[in-house]
C-alpha cells in the first residue's frame, strides 16, 4: 500500500469540497474545450464517464458522437476494463461504483484505438497519476498498443508535487487542466 498515495486521495478528496459546482462546471468546460481540440484529428477514441467528482467529459462525449467517430467507453466486469463501442449516450445505464456504462458487454477492439481519455485522484507534472486504488485503467492501459495518446483530466489543484509511482503504474502522454497542458 503506497502512503503517499493514500494522502494524496484524501487531501485531493477535500480540496474538491472547497470549490463551488459553478467553478468546477466553468473549469470542466475550458478542460474540455483543449481536450476536444486535441482529438480533432483522430477517429477512434476512447473516454470515461464522468462521476461528478471528476472532470467532466459529457461535451467530449457528445463531440465526439456528432463528428461520426468511434467512441469507445470502459465498462467495468470484476477487475477488468471492457472497452465498448456506443453510437449514443442513451446506451448508458448505472453499473460498477455507480458509473454510467455501456448495457452491451461486447469488448471492442483496442488494435484501431488512437486516444484514451483517462479520469484520475491526483496527477503530477512527471505525467503519473493517482486513480482510486484498484488498478483497473492501468492494467487496461497496459493492453493498449504503444502508440495510443493517454490524455489524463484533472483540475490544477488534483496537480501535486510528490513522487508516487509503482512500478504498475502507467504516465499519461498529456495532462490537461484548466489552466495548463502538461506533457513530454
Amino acid at each position: 500500500m503506497n502512503i503517499t498515495k493514500l494522502k494524496i486521495r484524501g487531501r485531493i478528496k477535500r480540496l474538491f469540497k472547497l470549490y463551488p459546482k459553478e467553478l468546477l462546471d466553468r473549469w470542466g468546460d475550458i478542460i474540455q474545450e483543449e481536450v476536444i481540440k486535441i482529438i480533432e484529428p483522430y477517429r477512434v477514441i476512447m473516454s470515461y464517464v464522468s462521476l461528478p467528482s471528476e472532470v467532466p467529459t459529457f461535451k467530449i462525449l457528445k463531440k465526439v458522437l456528432s463528428d461520426g467517430k468511434i467512441l469507445i467507453v470502459p465498462k467495468t466486469v470484476d477487475e477488468d476494463i471492457i472497452p465498448v463501442r456506443i453510437e449514443s449516450l442513451d446506451e448508458l445505464s448505472p453499473g460498477a461504483f455507480n458509473v454510467l456504462e455501456p448495457y452491451s458487454s461486447e469488448a471492442y477492439t483496442v488494435t484501431d484505438l488512437e486516444v484514451i481519455i483517462i479520469p484520475g485522484i491526483a496527477f503530477n507534472t512527471r505525467l503519473h497519476r493517482v486513480g482510486h486504488g484498484k488498478g483497473h485503467f492501468d492494467r487496461f492501459i497496459k493492453s493498449l498498443p504503444e502508440r495510443v495518446l493517454k490524455i489524463g483530466l484533472a483540475y490544477d489543484f488534483q496537480i501535486v508535487d510528490e513522487d508516487f509511482i509503482d512500478e504498475w503504474d502507467e504516465e499519461m502522454d498529456i495532462i490537461i487542466t484548466e489552466k495548463r497542458r502538461i506533457e513530454r
